[in-house]
């Protein structure tokens, strides 16, 4: 553990406080600091420790002054940084009284994470816009808005329905009658594919006036300049008095044509990109005043180069999307919110400027080819086992912990539980110690640490997703929440993984019968290999439940088919042990025997991809997702296997007895096979030779022309 120095505040001695909590607390490697008034005259005394540490990290055990820390700090030559961990909200937000033992042991626990919990840098993703933005809208609404962007930007406005513009007099930005089809890209490098609504090129148009002089049908307007398509007869009129400016067309109006730019206000419904999470530098406003404000404000400071972290890691070599154009797992691309994953023929991928980080991809991720770097498993799970054991030599009892996004504000758990109280009509009541982790995002932490934490001593695990990650990841999420918790009740270990809600934080703080786990805490590290790290969790709690619950695991444990463990049945009829499965499996679970024809199987292996069922020419294949635990799992077993088939004329084994039976059954009856079906039992060599030394078989040469 890294030494830190964690300061906590009297709060004028407000009530139960950080610093009286703290007063019987130790946690290795950290060391607790009393600053009272710390947000206002005793920022000095923090400042001062902080400029005579010695590579210790600094902490303040609050946020709600962080600006206020960070512009003084700003101010001092020393280059360490001062860093914040919410003990005071942790505090506040227990269930229990904040004088007990366990909210000391929370706010413990807190702290272990937060001064265990580092990670290394990863490398950056590069945007850079030039601040040309295009307004999109249905009618000339939005132009006044357009003009104040023109200000500062390049802008251009694309409205459907021109009709109604009235063109401003200073040409400080394009509005153009287009209507967007469809859109692309992310900041710095939008595609927008429009197609004319009005055969008028704004762009082009020099508002001289001379088309709306030549209309005998009167049809263009003098403000827009944009044609009444209805009362128009098309005669050329004004086409002709445009002249060589060529800025009428009649003839390209169904064209699409595509426009480059950085930026994107979108004010139509439902949306440019309403089928996903939309990228950088979009904004979908509708018709909200409030929103398009926003999105001006958030425009005009997004010009220059900016940059973003690299947030997966992705090893095509353990994918196992795809093989010989078969498609076997597609997990990932179907859980992006964002569309940044693609097929890329056997592998996937990422495109990094749309991906914003929320790691869906990697807690589906059967094989673990595809990995959080930002905040990667082995990082968290450390620091998840300090805070266990600081929990636990604190006198903690039963740990929750609760995994939680960015969005939430710092007092949520606060909130949350004056509001449990107020509907429940009485103080909250549950029995459980909480400690929130915020994540880059909710979806980001999936089964391996999950398991990971469980084995580590932690009694249950609550993800709590905010409204748009509950929109976008509340379904995949829940598909591996549901297979872990199958999983653990088969173990006697109840379901200890539960997803809520941004709007069912109440159940924080409501009883639940659920024991203590009375797992012992899990000695090992985590691997960097998500498999691995599985295993290991797993492992230790069925040596748990064997101990406990006397469960001997001799049968496999049925699950639901989103998990990535599991078995492959196979029809011994069809089969014809082709050994193409083997060639497929990017898991090595499907292996064959150079000495025998056998097609053999490790289940432990098996990621359930189904790329075996998809390559078998026999549909000879089917998934059982499943968990066999003990020794029996890693051990090769057979699935199939034929005796050799030799050659009737050599006595060369050539093949399998059951291949060649089978072809056999199937083309003796072949007019090619008519009168040598016997050729087909024949090795290569013997065949060749029984064709030219059989007297009355037909060469090419024999054939008329």
């Amino acid at each position: 553990m890294t030494n830190s120095d964690v300061f906590v505040c009297g709060c004028q001695g407000s009530g139960e406080t950080v610093d009286k909590a703290l007063k019987n607390v130790s946690v290795d490697g950290v060391r607790f600091l009393s600053a009272q008034r710390a947000c206002r005259d005793g920022i000095s005394t923090i400042l001062d420790s902080k400029n005579r540490s010695s590579g210790a990290r600094c902490f303040v055990g609050c946020t709600q002054e962080q600006a206020v820390f960070e512009s003084v700090s700003g101010a001092s030559a020393n280059t360490q940084t001062i860093e914040f961990v919410n003990l005071r909200g942790l505090l506040r937000g227990q269930p229990g009284l904040q004088s007990s033992p366990e909210a000391a042991a929370a706010v413990a626990a807190l702290a272990a994470y937060e001064t265990e919990f580092q990670v290394e840098p990863v490398p950056a993703v590069l945007f850079k816009s030039q601040g040309r933005i295009a307004v999109v809208s249905q009618t000339d609404k939005q132009l006044h808005h357009a003009q104040t962007l023109a200000n500062n930007l390049t802008v251009d406005l694309l409205v459907v329905d021109a009709s109604g513009v009235v063109l401003p007099a200073k040409r400080d930005l394009n509005v153009l009658a287009l209507a967007v089809d469809s859109a692309e890209g992310y900041l710095g490098s939008f595609t927008l594919n429009t197609r004319k609504t009005n055969p008028v090129d704004m762009e082009m148009c020099t508002r001289c006036g001379a088309c709306v002089d030549a209309c005998p049908t009167k049809s263009i307007s003098k403000d827009s300049f944009a044609i009444d398509l209805g009362s128009c007869d098309q005669s050329g009129a004004c086409i002709k008095a445009c002249g060589e400016f060529k800025a009428i067309s009649f003839s390209d109006m169904n064209l699409v044509s595509a426009r480059e730019y950085d930026m994107v206000i979108d004010c139509t419904m439902p949306g440019l990109f309403a089928d996903r999470q939309a990228p950088l530098g979009y904004w979908h406003v509708g018709d909200s005043e409030q929103l398009m404000l926003e999105a001006m404000l958030d425009a005009v400071q997004t010009v220059g180069e900016f940059e973003k972290p690299k947030f997966f890691d992705y090893k095509s070599g353990i994918c196992a999307h795809s093989r010989s154009n078969k498609e076997g797992c597609s997990n990932c691309i179907d859980a992006c919110s964002t569309k940044a994953i693609r097929s890329a023929g056997e592998k996937i991928e990422v495109n990094p400027h749309l991906c914003l980080g929320c790691g869906a991809c990697t807690t589906v991720c059967p094989t673990g080819a595809i990995q959080f770097a930002l905040s990667p498993a082995t990082a968290q799970g450390r620091a998840i086992k300090t805070a266990v054991k600081a929990f636990r030599a604190n006198g903690g009892k039963k740990l929750e912990l609760v995994f939680h996004g960015p969005d939430f504000e710092h007092n949520w758990l606060e909130s949350a539980k004056k509001m449990a109280a107020i509907n429940a009509g009485k103080s909250a009541s549950s029995d459980f110690s909480l400690l929130p982790i915020e994540l880059n995002h909710s979806a980001s932490a999936g089964p391996d640490l999950w398991l990971s934490a469980l084995a580590f001593g932690v009694d249950r695990i609550t993800i709590v997703q905010s409204a748009l990650e509950g929109a976008h990841y509340g379904e995949p999420l829940g598909a591996q929440v549901g297979w872990v918790n199958t999983l653990l009740e088969a173990m006697g270990l109840q379901r200890r993984v539960r997803l809520l809600a941004v709007g069912q934080t109440e159940q924080l703080f409501q009883p639940s019968n659920l024991v203590a786990s009375g797992v012992q805490a899990a000695s090992f590290e985590l691997s960097s290999n998500k498999r691995t790290r599985m295993e290991f969790a797993v492992d230790h709690l069925a040596e748990h439940a064997q101990k406990h619950a006397q469960l001997d695991f001799e049968e496999p444990i049925a699950l639901p088919a989103s998990a990535p463990f599991g078995a492959v049945l196979v029809n011994k009829d069809k089969c014809t042990l082709c050994m193409s499965c083997t060639s497929a499996c990017p898991a090595s679970a499907l292996i064959d025997n150079p000495e025998l024809p056998q097609l053999r199987f490790i289940e432990r292996n098996c990621v359930q991809c189904g790329l075996c069922v998809e390559t078998c020419p026999e549909n000879a294949m089917e998934l059982v997702p499943q968990l066999l635990l003990g020794p029996a799992a890693r051990e090769k077993r057979v699935l199939n296997e034929s005796q050799p088939f030799h050659c009737i004329s050599c006595g060369k084994a050539f093949g399998t007895k059951h291949m060649i039976e089978n072809m056999f059954a199937k083309l003796s009856a072949h007019s090619m096979f008519e009168r040598n079906a016997n050729r087909l039992k024949m090795c290569a060599d013997c065949r060749v030779t029984d064709m030219y030394s059989a007297k009355d078989e037909m060469t090419i040469f024999e054939v008329k022309k």
